[in-house]
């Protein structure tokens, strides 16, 4: 791979703009040989000429790429300076709390006064577990500075080097060795510093001495690690199990000769199952563009990087997934063939099978995914009584696509009780008062987000309150639905009832609601009025085609129940079938919405050069801050040698 590309691949998304733009001054070599005067036309002062004011423009450009990347260096080195202080400050406070209150009297610890150790006997212990995060984190943010500073200065002496190879000339070689190689971003020893310090303040404080446990926990995987092997073969194989799968489920459904009523059981049962596996696909396959595309999804989700799934990993659990739904679904379509005298468990071996998957505590099988997944969960339920991160409303804006999904669950569930009870009613799939309540539940929570969200904004801004009673309409919208099929015994025709025009009203006002805060505040469009992104935003990461696609897809998949109604009122659907529709089309449009959600939250980081995980252990009062700059100058006035690992 040429080093451009490897350049592109490996950089850190956030600060893509920081690094030295090294595809730039490659064209900027390659348009001077081309565009050379020939000498068989001109004399030799002419060419003379020409390269030198080449040279000239080359090197101008250099030393202002030179400029941004020691700028952008410096910046991030002072902070992590800084976080590196305050962390070594909470783990003072650690210790101090963990000693013996006479021995921690006695002892002198560095240029620890007494006035530090009267702010530490005011202050709560850190949490333990928090500042394990908080300097993993930390040491991430390091390592990534290193990348930078390592590809840079390799980015510098290929563009030199190259320069001198198309120009037969060493102009290149000396500007290298003369600014590049004296640059502040070239001499790390300071950067090398803090992070053999972390290393050794995290083997001695947070694992007990124990070197190996401690890089255990720090280890950064390389710059373009890629997933092993075995897992690419496992996820290609368990793909091309479940595409032959579904291909054969999809001739048999069609060409066997099944009843209606058989038809209609079938897609009670099953169409739960089918919708969660597309959207597992569907979620593949938006992690995949990310990794592509450089967004950096590992941040904007807050998992930990060292254990983040990539999208072959995903595949490879979607997969499994979708080969056991179309196994299941096959052997329920020929259950005769296979002597299946009762073929209505088959679904419930499978909805079994995913329940302890997600929910053994086993530490294998995806492990640290599926706690982070439950731990998500677990606060997307208690909405209101914890901060709310991005991560958690967007799982929660997943939840309101799948609604029919989860209604689908509860309809197999409740089947199989009355089944296994042997009801006379256990193959009614009809709503009751509990479908309604399961419909409300995502929006629910997206509504107790928002408003936690507005308690907890410094600015109390009103966008929070106008989010929220965007969600707050889907619960009239199950109201009017739940009372129009109430009393629809009343009316021969479903037009008749006021309630349907109730219903149709609200869900027309919804809509249309929902997609002006989709284009105006989840994806950020309609920035730009004029101009080459019309009716987009200034920065783009994808084609700028897909934008109007999504702007059109995100439009009409929002009316897809209207399709339902038509249909189904027009006898041209069963209301089973109108479902699907509804269903899976909304599955396509959160698929899109994805894309460009995402996206718009990674330019925000990138605006920020937020690249890791902002883990704040406890906030500093103001005399701590002073006493934190007092440390700090200490250790600047000492000699590199002297450093005391103490603070740095």
């Amino acid at each position: 791979m040429k080093f451009g590309k490897t350049l592109e691949t490996l950089m850190v998304a956030e600060w893509r703009y920081q690094y030295m733009n090294y595809n730039e001054l490659k064209t900027l070599i390659r348009n001077a040989v081309d565009k050379a005067p020939d000498s068989s036309v001109v004399n030799n002062d002419v060419i003379v000429a020409y390269f030198k004011d080449f040279e000239e423009l080359f090197f101008n450009t250099c030393d202002e790429e030179l400029t941004k990347v020691n700028d952008f260096f410096a910046h991030k080195q002072a902070e992590a300076h800084r976080k590196l202080a305050s962390l070594n400050y909470q783990l003072t406070l650690m210790v101090h709390d963990q000693q013996d209150p006479r021995e921690s009297q006695s002892t002198s610890r560095g240029s620890a006064t007494s006035r530090s150790r009267q702010l530490e006997d005011n202050r709560q212990k850190p949490p333990i577990n928090k500042l394990r995060l908080a300097m993993s984190e930390f040491y991430l943010s390091l390592i990534m500075l290193q990348n930078f500073q390592t590809l840079n200065m390799t980015a510098f002496r290929k563009i030199c080097k190259k320069y001198d190879k198309n120009l037969k000339s060493d102009a290149g070689l000396i500007w290298y060795e003369r600014f590049v190689v004296r640059a502040t971003f070239s001499t790390g020893s300071r950067l090398d510093r803090m992070i053999v310090t972390v290393e050794d303040l995290y083997t001695e404080y947070l694992a007990n001495g124990d070197r190996s446990k401690a890089m255990a926990k720090l280890r950064v995987p390389p710059l373009g690690h890629s997933t092993s092997p075995i897992h690419v073969f496992c996820a290609g194989l368990l793909l091309g199990l479940f595409l032959v799968g579904a291909i054969i489920c999809f001739i048999l459904y069609f060409c066997l000769d099944l009843s209606d009523e058989f038809r209609f059981t079938f897609a009670s049962l099953f169409r739960g199952p089918i919708s969660g596996v597309v959207f597992g696909f569907c979620l593949v396959l938006n992690v995949k563009i990310f990794e592509k595309m450089g967004i950096d999804h590992v941040l904007i989700f807050e998992v930990e990087r060292r254990n983040a799934v990539s999208a072959m990993r995903g595949l490879e659990i979607v997969g499994f997934f979708g080969y056991l739904c179309t196994l299941s679904i096959l052997l329920y379509l020929l259950h005769k063939e296979f002597y299946i005298s009762d073929p209505y468990y088959i679904p419930l071996v499978q909805f079994l099978t995913a329940v302890v998957f997600f929910f053994n505590p086993i530490q294998t099988f995806f492990y640290s995914a599926r706690i982070w997944l439950m731990t998500t969960v677990g606060r997307i339920f208690l909405a209101p009584f914890f901060f709310v991160n991005f991560v958690d409303f967007w799982v929660a804006d997943q939840f309101t696509s799948l609604v029919i999904c989860f209604v689908d669950h509860y309809y197999l569930l409740r089947f199989y009780v009355r089944y296994i009870l042997d009801r006379s009613d256990a193959f009614d799939f009809e709503p009751d008062y509990a479908v309604a309540i399961i419909r409300c539940i995502p929006a629910w929570i997206r509504f107790c987000q928002s408003l936690r969200r507005f308690r907890d904004s410094g600015s109390k801004s009103t966008d929070y309150l106008i989010n929220a009673f965007k969600y707050f309409l889907t619960p009239m919208e199950v109201l009017f639905s739940t009372v129009q099929m109430e009393t629809m015994d009343k009316y021969s025709n479903i037009f008749e009832n006021p309630w349907t025009w109730a219903y149709i009203m609200i869900c027309i006002y919804s809509s249309i609601y929902s997609l002006l805060w989709d284009f105006l505040m989840d994806f950020g469009l309609f920035k730009v009025w004029k101009g080459e992104n019309i009716f987009l935003r200034d920065n783009l990461v994808y084609p700028k085609g897909f934008y109007y696609l999504v702007i059109v897809e995100n439009t009409l998949l929002r009316f897809a129940w209207t399709l339902e109604i038509v249909l189904v009122y027009q006898e041209l659907l069963a209301p089973y079938n109108g479902k699907s529709i509804v269903c899976f089309s909304e599955i396509v449009r959160r698929f899109f919405w994805n894309f460009l959600r995402l996206e718009n939250e990674h330019l925000y980081n990138c605006g920020q050069f937020r690249a890791t995980r902002d883990i704040f252990v406890t906030r500093l009062d103001p005399q701590e801050e002073r006493f934190l700059e007092d440390m700090m100058d200490e250790t600047e006035h000492m000699g590199n040698e002297n450093l005391n690992k103490k603070y740095f």
